[in-house]
């Protein structure tokens, strides 16, 4: 597929810089240096989930068509697919919004942590709807011959297994769907930057984002990918 060299990032908080990652330390710095003849359009942002892939715009044309970028590298899931302890749409964020005194609320979240353990199938974004999602997105970049390059959601470090012992349940399942999704699309192509990597907790700075050993594994395994895709 002969595609042009604007490149639009779409991530969550796993690829940004942050306390301890300076921004040129992150996997997205590093390729915009090490391939300085395309266009990169770096639409990072912190919660991100699929939802923007659908509504950004209208109807995500804000993260595709307003672009039409020849490549989207897609590094999303982590968010939408964490288990929760409380249903954004249920009586009890009601409660804690509309009834309960704002000076309890800190109390009674710290006593659901306590008492509770997060549920796997309470997600910001359910994975019928993820599926949805990656399928819409996927058809209309293949309608404007964009490649998609989909990053796997990172496996869980031993510190969010414990915090949310379900969650690499519901990581393989969002990975799966993704994979799903790309064997009936020849224009994406799904990696896992972290395959080979023994230990997650090596490269995470925290439950869930990575550090900067983290960052230059994402760095020369994505660069690789682009440089299959382009044939450079």
């Amino acid at each position: 597929m002969d595609i042009n060299k604007k490149i639009m990032i779409i991530t969550d908080s796993v690829s940004m810089p942050r306390d301890k990652i300076p921004y040129e330390n992150t996997w997205i710095f590093r390729l915009k240096e090490a391939m300085p003849g395309f266009d990169f359009m770096d639409r990072s942002a912190r919660g991100s989930t699929s939802t923007r892939l659908v509504t950004e715009g209208g109807a995500g044309a804000d993260l595709l068509e307003s672009y039409m970028p020849g490549l989207v590298i897609l590094q999303l899931g982590i968010t939408e697919c964490a288990p929760r302890l409380f249903n954004k749409k249920g009586f009890e964020i009601f409660f804690l919004n509309h009834i309960i005194p704002k000076k309890y609320i800190p109390a009674y979240i710290n006593y659901v942590k306590r008492t509770r353990e997060r549920n796997p199938n309470i997600t910001n974004v359910s994975p019928e709807q993820y599926r949805l999602n990656l399928i819409n997105f996927a058809e209309r970049c293949k309608n404007i011959n964009t490649a998609l390059l989909i990053v796997a959601i990172l496996r869980p470090s031993s510190l969010y297994i414990s915090k949310s012992p379900k969650i690499k349940n519901n990581i393989d399942l969002y990975n799966n769907i993704a994979k799903e999704t790309a064997n009936n699309f020849s224009n994406i192509k799904i990696i896992d930057p972290a395959a080979e990597v023994d230990n997650v907790d090596s490269i995470c700075l925290d439950e869930l984002h990575i550090n900067i050993e983290g960052h230059d594994i994402y760095f020369k395994k994505i660069f690789e990918a682009l440089r299959l895709i382009y044939n450079r």
